[in-house]
């Protein structure tokens, strides 16, 4: 069966689908004339040109494919705003219509834990615990939770879609759309950059290695039910936690600077003063100030569903990140 797949060019899309590509599944990526396709030309993989807000080119890519994995999404760019709800919501929209109108058997729409919104302290959220848009405080966060809500109408109408949502995500891809976990903090440290704690350092956040996410996505196909939500997420660690796992990794003192949130908020604000655009991704300031403490429980129990450590994967990660030339700095 083929698999049609939009933002494979993302973080996560790369890794789904070079993983898939290992499988031996053939796929049929949506790409722009100006994406970077190095690491995706591989075996089973077939590109079509367009991106989501183009009907055409999603039935023409959709034509002879059984499963949807929806990913494409803007995330984390400076933007006029109606170019965010015309790609993430109604670029959505057109994607399941299509779906829809050429018959497939199963799709999946990737959203994120930032539509879920932050958990209180000491609170331990899953996907039972309403949705409050009211929270949503960036474009990012509004535009993806329209979409999910378009999703859900057309799995009450009948479309086998299923929709997922990655926690914080790490992992062995570069997608260049903006700074990553890993990038911030692990390939950072071996780099020897100055590298500090963001916040007050109490918060916690879910974690997600891309290969669990990826692993993730496929079972939603294959076990998921027809307009349930799935967050796909590992252990729930602080910023201090994050930091000593990598430093032991690398064999080097963990950071003890901490950098307030009040001095980033006045960093982001001189850079978009000087030069137009924030020194920060929108998301930032949620992720550091706040709790995203979620429980993956369901996708264990109904997709059968399991995660790495956060110790095992960010260590996979940086044995792969050293197999292409990256060496710690002394």
């Amino acid at each position: 069966m083929k698999t049609f797949i939009t933002g494979g060019t993302s973080s996560i899309g790369r890794v789904l689908v070079q993983e898939l590509s290992k499988q031996g599944e053939a796929l049929r990526l949506l790409v722009r004339k100006s994406s970077r396709l190095d690491g995706l030309e591989l075996p089973g993989v077939e590109f079509v040109d367009g991106d989501v807000t183009d009907a055409r080119a999603l039935r023409a890519g959709m034509e002879g494919c059984g499963r949807v994995t929806h990913l494409a999404a803007i995330v984390g760019h400076d933007l006029p705003e109606e170019t965010w709800w015309r790609v993430n919501r109604d670029g959505t929209r057109l994607v399941l219509e299509a779906a829809r109108d050429t018959g497939v058997e199963s799709m999946v729409q990737v959203s994120s834990i930032g539509v879920l919104g932050s958990t209180a302290p000491g609170e331990l959220a899953d996907e039972s615990r309403p949705i409050d848009p009211v929270k949503h405080l960036n474009l990012y966060q509004k535009t993806k939770f329209a979409a999910d809500e378009i999703g859900r109408e057309f799995a009450a109408r009948g479309l086998p879609v299923k929709i997922v949502y990655p926690t914080f995500g790490y992992g062995c891809s570069r997608a260049g759309s903006h700074p990553s976990m890993h990038e911030q903090t692990l390939l950072r440290m071996a780099s020897g950059k100055p590298v500090a704690v963001m916040g007050g350092g109490r918060n916690r956040l879910c974690l997600a290695y891309y290969k669990d996410t990826a692993a993730g996505i496929q079972l939603a196909h294959e076990r998921g039910k027809p307009g349930e939500g799935y967050i796909l997420g590992g252990e729930n660690l602080t910023f201090p936690e994050i930091w000593a796992t990598i430093a032991d990794l690398l064999g080097k003192p963990a950071p003890t600077r901490r950098i307030p949130v009040s001095i980033l908020k006045t960093i982001a604000a001189l850079s978009r003063l000087l030069t137009g655009k924030s020194a920060f991704p929108p998301e930032f300031f949620e992720m550091i100030a706040s709790d995203w403490n979620y429980s993956s429980a369901k996708a264990e129990r109904e997709l059968g569903w399991k995660y790495h450590a956060f110790r095992d994967g960010i260590a996979e990660t940086w044995a792969e990140y050293q197999a292409q030339g990256w060496k710690p700095a002394r």
